[in-house]
């Protein structure tokens, strides 16, 4: 309006009065010139062009496969099979005619083609072949099958030529489309002569651009900046040599557990709580950021209390957490939080932000709900932790991995009735054996643990089928992650594992950990009851280290209770032995078998026999060893068996025939 207050000033009275005319006159020649370039394309007769020939390329496809029948019917037309085969045809062909009949335009009804009379005789002769019943007779298919290859010729050149007017119409569309520009190019000119107005134009333009570059930067679920709003304040803070500044990334404790029970609303929700406090917190004097799904990055000044002070906000907070109401259910808001200082830890904030990222991985290795400031050795943490999950990825694609099994024995019959399949890692390129504490959980992490169970499954059921062509008898147990079961393929991926390898499901023990009894998941239940139902077993792994839910318990019904071999070294004899006692009269009641681990030394088998568990594993019996020395072991251990059987009562036996 300013701008155009000048113009008047500078034209006179009848200056607003030309300029009106001018935009106006202005206007109507683009309004004309965009009617006229619209009104000359003639999209619908492309769209139906193309439309009619899809359907006319189902048609020849039809009638040369039915051309391609009547050629194989005239060669044994005493087949009763080929009145049946063209009969079908004839059908399919019939539907394919009345679907071109029904377009109001199209070979059926244009008079400048022979396909209808031609596609009408082949019908009657289709007709005759199947009403004379069978055998056919050999001169009415050579007929009609005359009839079925003009219609081809006579389809595909219907068609060509179909095409053929598509062609001229979108040359012609491009035609007036370019006639269109010039029109447009032309009113484009006229208006160059308002070139005062032009600038009112370009400055309107320079403020919608930075409302977009502002909007660009910003998340559009929690209104705090994103990831792109965050670099270009970092760049800003940088250029500028601000003060130091803490770094924290922090991750959203229990997101993906409420997201996937509850939905995304409810993540959304979370999300929306969590950084509406974090901008109350910290948003003051600093950056808050969305840096994607449940992590954020808050850059604040450092204070004169330093981290420390950070440190204490955020734990007082996670004392007094933020809560969202989520259908009715009250969800705390708390993080996990690694925290880095610009420019002491890192020259710039970017390279702040990946140790923040170090500190907070070791917080999520840890349990998460913590907060951990950098410190050197974190990095060089997360270097081995990254290569680890790389080498992992090789290890899997060049067959690095193995499996070791380690023997589960009953001491009272003297009979091995298990081996547990544990996986094993050699480096290929340094030929060292990596621990499985140090890989399994990276693979969690890395989304790599399914793989690593498919493998473990594929290879414990290729040994046991080994095992039983030596003439071995033995289950198979193996261990899945949690994450496994919450696939919704697990129970057939399981039985396809069995049928390939000829086994039958009670050869195979699958071990879960009580931490999956705990899962809040209805695939977890699924796949679990889908695996029982299989007639696999389920044995109960660590039993007495975690919550030991007897509600759980009742609901899974094991066939194996693993007693943790905490059992055997901590506490008073006396308490062990009765809270043993305890647990098998649990199992008992459970309809399960009990099994006590980490079985090291003769003592150790004493009291767990004493207290009436006869089924062991451990160091005392045998490592973990190939697939190949388990047949071995099993003779041995049978040997012994029967030896210590001559020589002693059966408690005595038991301990000796482990020695």
């Amino acid at each position: 309006m300013r701008v155009l207050r000048r113009l008047r000033f500078v034209l006179g009275d009848r200056g607003g009065p030309l300029v009106g005319t001018l935009i106006l006159f202005a206007g109507v020649i683009a309004t004309l010139v965009a009617i006229w370039g619209a009104g000359s394309i003639k999209r619908g007769e492309i769209d139906l062009g193309q439309y009619m020939v899809r359907h006319l390329r189902y048609t020849y496809a039809e009638i040369v496969a039915l051309e391609g029948l009547l050629a194989t019917a005239a060669t044994t037309p005493g087949d009763p099979r080929a009145h049946a085969v063209v009969a079908d045809a004839a059908d399919r062909f019939y539907v394919r005619l009345d679907m071109l009949d029904s377009l109001s335009r199209g070979p059926m009804t244009d008079p400048g083609t022979v396909f209808a009379p031609l596609a009408r005789d082949l019908m009657a002769g289709l007709d005759a072949l199947v009403a004379a019943g069978a055998p056919l007779d050999a001169g009415r298919v050579a007929a009609t099958r005359d009839l079925a290859s003009a219609l081809v010729r006579e389809t595909n050149d219907y068609t060509r030529g179909i095409e053929t007017r598509i062609d001229e119409a979108l040359r012609r569309q491009i035609s007036e489309t370019n006639r269109a520009w010039v029109g447009v190019v032309g009113s484009v000119l006229m208006l160059l002569v308002l070139s005062i107005l032009s600038v009112g134009l370009f400055s309107r333009n320079r403020s919608i651009v930075s409302q977009l570059r502002t909007a660009s930067g910003r998340d559009s679920l929690t209104g705090t900046a994103n990831r792109r709003g965050f670099t270009e304040w970092a760049r800003r803070m940088e250029a500028q040599d601000a003060s130091p500044h803490a770094v924290l990334i922090l991750d959203l404790d229990r997101f993906k557990a409420v997201n996937d029970r509850l939905g995304h609303p409810a993540g959304d929700a979370m999300l929306e709580a969590a950084s509406s406090w974090l901008r109350r917190e910290f948003g003051e004097d600093g950056i808050v950021a969305r840096w994607g799904g449940d992590e954020f990055v808050v850059a604040v000044p450092l204070g004169r209390g330093g981290v420390a002070d950070l440190r204490a906000r955020l734990d007082a907070r996670r004392a007094r957490p933020v809560t969202v109401d989520v259908g009715g259910e009250i969800v705390p808001i708390a993080f996990s939080c690694g925290i880095a200082v610009w420019p002491a830890d890192a020259p710039t904030i970017e390279e702040a932000i990946t140790c923040a990222d170090a500190a907070l991985y070791a917080v999520k290795e840890s349990g998460r709900g913590a907060t951990m400031p950098f410190a050197p050795g974190l990095m060089t943490k997360r270097r081995r932790v990254e290569a680890l999950r790389d080498g992992l990825a090789r290890a899997l694609a060049e067959h690095e991995l193995f499996l070791e099994f380690q023997p589960q024995v009953d001491v009272l019959r003297g009979t091995v009735v298990a081996a547990e399949a544990l996986v094993r890692w050699r480096c290929g390129r340094t030929g060292r054996i990596v621990p499985p504490g140090e890989f399994i959980a990276i693979a969690e992490q890395s989304g790599q643990i399914a793989t690593l169970d498919r493998f473990v499954l594929e290879e414990a059921c290729r040994a046991a089928a080994r095992w039983r062509e030596a003439g071995l008898a033995l289950r198979v147990a193996v261990n899945f992650s949690p994450h496994g079961f919450r696939s919704a393929v697990l129970a057939r991926e399981v039985a396809e594992t069995l049928a390939r390898w000829g086994l039958a499901p009670e050869d195979l023990e699958i071990e879960i950990t009580e931490g999956v009894l705990l899962a809040e998941c209805e695939q977890v239940g699924a796949s679990l009851a889908a695996l029982s139902a299989m007639g696999v077993r389920l044995a109960l792994d660590d039993f007495g280290t975690g919550y030991s839910n007897i509600a759980y318990l009742v609901r899974l019904e094991p066939d194996l209770l693993k007693i943790d071999r905490s059992f055997l070294v901590e506490g008073d004899p006396d308490t062990r032995a009765s809270v043993l006692q305890g647990v098998l009269r649990l199992a008992e009641a459970l309809g399960a078998e009990t099994l006590v681990e980490g079985i090291e030394t003769p003592e150790q088998l004493r009291f767990a026999t004493g207290a009436g568990c006869s089924l062991v594993q451990g160091f005392h019996f045998a490592r973990p060893m190939a697939a190949e020395a388990i047949p071995g072991f099993c003779r041995d251990f049978a040997q012994r068996a029967r030896a210590a059987r001559t020589g002693a009562p059966a408690a005595g036996a038991a301990v000796a025939l482990a020695s």
